[in-house]
């Protein structure tokens, strides 16, 4: 499987790699794990601007809506941050 060379570092990743969002789930395999992550512009934006952007930017430059930030699964549970 191919995987973004950014993973380690990447605040959208490591925020949302859990979450019960589909959304954030296809982004995650489309970009992070997928045939697009060379036109991510979460990766873009970091190479013009010498720094990452908002962890919750998604790779398609779109803010994460409200209600889908901090929705992730721990041990099978529902957490909501």
């Amino acid at each position: 499987m191919t995987e973004c060379e950014l993973l380690a570092t990447c605040g959208f990743y490591k925020k949302y790699q859990d979450t019960l969002s589909l959304a954030c789930r296809g982004f995650i395999k489309t970009y992070c794990r997928g045939g697009q992550m060379d036109e991510c512009v979460r990766k873009q934006y970091r190479m013009e601007h010498g720094q990452p952007p908002a962890d919750d930017m998604m790779p398609s430059g779109q803010t994460v809506p409200e209600q889908y930030r901090g929705q992730s699964v721990v041990g099978g549970d529902t957490k909501t941050s």
